[in-house]
């Protein structure tokens, strides 16, 4: 291992990443030795952005096979120790001096074990999950991928993989935002490369831990739930890093899915045996406890999440807002429920000084100012998260605020502010409040109005839905015949009384 020359080559495969990858290369500039690239196939200005950065191009036909494209990357590599890195990630800055450092270093056929701190946008203002990854390793022809997706690096392909040492380092990793798994598909492609897999070996739990992983991104919760069951048969007797990762999203399934608490409790009680560390599971106890109605033993599994989070480090996979906010949250959360608001704020107030973005966040504070009595503060808040986030629940929920304090002029306004920032769905539903709002003002001509633009959305069963919330029948009498019951009503909260 240690005939090759002292440094670090990047390998990675590509296919249409103009859109990332030049600030990908720029995060590794000064600390790759060369930068070997496989294109599957671009036909965008990728190559034109990696020549210019000095990589050397390889051409590979794209097989359906994530481990065939990445090990014909690896056999270009000419330095002594390998970087692997996906156009869509960057290296934290804080990490370039420890990656350096390992290319200096002697090789002994362990790899590295790095952060990949996964940006998500699951909650407006925050989201992140950190999974552990081999990245860096010797450069041997005997470590090689494995697996044709979620693939890992091995010797002679062993199933456990290669064994590593733990680092600090750290790489960012923007391909899970909702936008982005939309625009490439990834969930089909993950689920359809994950299928073949554990179809072809059905006793292998890390194809089933995939599959699993697989079906909820795709939004198969079925087949998912029937993953993470046949994963934790196979690894009962051997547990491997990922089990308490499936395990958690297994007692997930099997609470939303077949309502069993129990069994849901039992698989949370299976994970923290081996891991009782883990904030993921603490908080989904939480959760699940406050189902339940037992808010004193949620607050207690929430409070025990905040102090696992100084172990996320040691975590295969980790919800990393847990910790930092989501469970401060949840506590504040259990408090409204016992209409303890000011208790609730100090909660709140807490972890928006982790996050102070997190939509979630600046409405419940708003709410319970609001039910302090405070509404100028209450609309500040509910104003801020309809401003930063611009989408409909934000909207709606400042729109009702300024409903239930009798702000109807500035409600309307709020309604034709966030017209043009959601979809065609809400806004049939926003031109519907309008248009009760209009009613309730001896309005009907600009009522009528308000409704034929919404039933020019298809949205008859919105209104109609919201006129019974509302208890205004004159609201969906205002709907031609044709339009009514054409589509079923939006899901979302509807807007408050007016």
């Amino acid at each position: 291992m240690n005939d090759f020359s002292a440094g670090i080559s990047l390998c990675m495969i590509v296919k249409n990443e103009e859109r990332f990858l030049e600030d990908a290369l720029l995060s590794v500039a000064g600390v790759v030795d060369e930068i070997c690239i496989v294109d599957t196939g671009s036909t965008d200005r990728t190559r034109e952005i990696a020549l210019a950065a000095g990589a050397r191009v390889l051409d590979v036909t794209w097989g359906d096979d994530f481990s065939r494209a990445r090990n014909a990357a690896l056999a270009m590599a000419r330095r002594r120790w390998i970087f692997v890195l996906d156009a869509d990630e960057r290296l934290d800055p804080g990490s370039r001096d420890a990656v350096a450092a390992i290319g200096r270093s002697r090789a002994n056929g362990r790899g590295k074990w790095i952060a990949c701190r996964n940006l998500t946008d699951d909650c407006k203002g925050s989201g992140a999950m950190t999974n552990a990854l081999v990245r860096i390793f010797p450069n041997h022809e005997r470590i090689r991928y494995r697996n044709a997706v979620h693939e890992f690096v091995a010797f002679d392909g062993a199933e456990t993989g290669l064994p590593a040492d733990r680092t600090a380092i750290e790489i960012i990793h923007h391909g899970y935002l909702t936008a982005i798994v939309a625009e490439r598909a990834k969930g089909e492609r993950n689920l359809r490369l994950s299928r073949r897999a554990a179809e072809r070996d059905p006793h292998d739990s890390y194809h089933q831990y995939n599959l699993g992983m697989a079906s909820l991104l795709a939004g198969d919760r079925a087949g998912a739930l029937a993953a993470f069951e046949r994963m934790r048969e196979l690894t009962r007797a051997t547990p491997r890093g990922y089990r308490a990762h499936a395990l958690v999203a297994l007692a997930d399934l099997l609470a939303d899915e077949r309502g069993d608490l129990a069994a849901a409790h039992g698989a949370l009680d299976e994970c923290l045996h081996y891991v009782p560390n883990y904030s993921n599971a603490h908080y989904l106890r939480g959760r699940l406890l406050v189902r339940s109605g037992d808010l004193h033993a949620a607050r207690d599994a929430f409070g025990r999440a905040i102090e696992a989070g100084a172990h996320d480090h040691e975590q295969f996979v980790v919800d990393d807002e847990i910790a930092v906010w989501k469970a401060h949250s949840e506590i504040g959360g259990t408090l409204m429920r016992e209409r303890r608001f000011e208790q609730a704020l100090a909660w709140f107030e807490l972890a928006s000084r982790a996050r102070p973005r997190a939509a979630a966040l600046i409405i419940n504070r708003a709410k319970c100012h609001e039910a302090l009595g405070d509404t100028a503060a209450a609309a500040l808040l509910y104003e801020t998260a309809f401003t930063l986030h611009g989408d409909a629940p934000s909207a709606i929920e400042w729109i009702n605020f300024l409903l239930r304090v009798s702000r109807t002029a500035d409600a309307l306004a709020a309604i034709a502010a966030a017209l043009d920032s959601v979809d065609e769905g809400s806004q049939a539903l926003l031109r519907g409040t309008a248009a009760a709002i209009h009613l309730r003002a001896s309005r009907p001509d600009r009522a009528a109005h308000e409704i034929a633009r919404a039933t020019g959305l298809g949205a008859g069963a919105t209104i109609e839905a919201l006129a019974r919330h509302l208890g205004m029948p004159e609201l969906a009498a205002l709907l031609p015949q044709s339009a009514h019951a054409r589509k079923q009503p939006l899901t979302i909260a509807y807007a408050g009384a007016v």
